[in-house]
């Protein structure tokens, strides 16, 4: 009996711990703004457990099984015939057939967005069975097993980089908020941080209430804003003409560049999820690859950099160049994991 007082003293105390964690977890919306940063981002790859709903054909072959088959006798062979031949391609890519087959995704269903507001008969349905999803990237990648999760070498190690690398620190200020369940106007800003993640003990789990500096250095030509709305917890940005998502991987430095980039994110006062869609540029998506990656790494995963280019140029579908009319960028969307984090503010940069 005379330990239940301090059993009811200690259970008020942890009580009151709580009550205040939850407090400050409601005051995370500070003035009409909350902030966010990226941890986790990767092409979205609608997938079943075997591929065979989507890839009923199975899976791309990779450089070294390409290799096999075009140079059979390759020890008879000069390196400038066999492996400098397909790095120059590599580097260097045309349009042209290289002989083999790709396997594109024949399922009907992605995940993604309506991006030109039309549902026309080569678009996807997304699985909640809205039509028209415009994703052309995943009907390139998705038999290519490397960037299939969870095991796939790109979704292991891009995705990694974007939680280890601060170059890649992006993150997004939503300001003019109400209410984080419904406001028709909000604006959005994106920005690139200067910051290490705060992380549990772990060092995986990122924890809400981290600070952010924004990088206004070399990252002032990365500052995008525009508008949106929150409906159900839900925010919808308007798209942004271009934006610019640094990515290295590998120690390389290197940029995506989408067209008409817009967010669909489920908010919480903790984080956000949901999609980064838009229109990625055919070049920089493919040189960023191949970049950071290397003919090495991309056999780890079957991708073959020499085929998939030509299928992202045979699969593009807006943007086309005012000169050839061949077009410049294609359908995507991605996977994005944010967490909450507060920006500090600093003196701008002397001029």
């Amino acid at each position: 009996m005379g330990r239940l007082p301090l059993f009811i003293t200690s259970l008020a105390s942890l009580l009151a711990v709580a009550c205040s964690g939850a407090q400050a977890d409601d005051g995370r919306l500070r003035d009409g703004t909350i902030a966010y940063v990226m941890t986790d981002l990767f092409w979205s790859v609608y997938q079943t457990a075997d591929g065979s709903r989507e890839c009923p054909r199975g899976f791309n072959d990779g450089p070294r099984e390409q290799f096999e088959q075009l140079f059979p006798a390759h020890e008879l062979l000069t390196v400038e015939e066999t492996q400098l031949r397909q790095e120059i391609e590599t580097w260097h890519p045309t349009t042209e057939p290289d002989g083999f087959e790709f396997l594109e995704v024949e399922g009907e269903l992605s995940w993604g967005l309506n991006l030109d507001g039309e549902v026309g008969p080569s678009d996807f349905t997304h699985p909640d069975g809205a039509p028209g999803i415009d994703n052309e990237v995943y009907r390139a990648v998705g038999c290519i097993i490397g960037f299939r999760g969870p095991d796939g070498v790109e979704f292991i190690f891009q995705n990694k980089a974007i939680l280890d690398r601060v170059y890649n620190r992006m993150m997004i200020e939503l300001t003019g908020v109400d209410d984080l369940e419904n406001d028709d106007s909000v604006t959005l800003t994106w920005y690139r941080g200067m910051d290490r993640l705060l992380t549990d003990a772990t060092g995986q789990r990122v924890m809400p209430g981290g600070t952010q500096r924004v990088d206004r250095r070399w990252g002032e030509s990365l500052i995008r804003r525009t508008r949106g709305k929150i409906v159900d917890s839900v925010f919808t940005s308007d798209p942004v003409d271009e934006l610019v998502i640094p990515w290295m991987n590998l120690n390389v430095p290197s940029i995506h560049l989408f067209r008409d980039a817009r967010l669909q994110l489920d908010l919480t006062s903790d984080g956000a999820t949901g999609l980064l869609a838009g229109y990625a540029d055919v070049d920089t998506w493919y040189y960023q690859l191949i970049r950071n990656d290397s003919t090495h790494h991309l056999s780890n995963g079957q991708i073959s950099g020499i085929s998939l280019y030509k299928a992202l140029r045979r699969l593009a579908d807006a943007h086309p160049d005012p000169e050839t009319g061949e077009n410049t960028a294609i359908s995507t969307a991605l996977d994005i994991k944010m967490t909450q984090v507060y920006i500090a503010r600093q003196a701008p940069l002397p001029q």
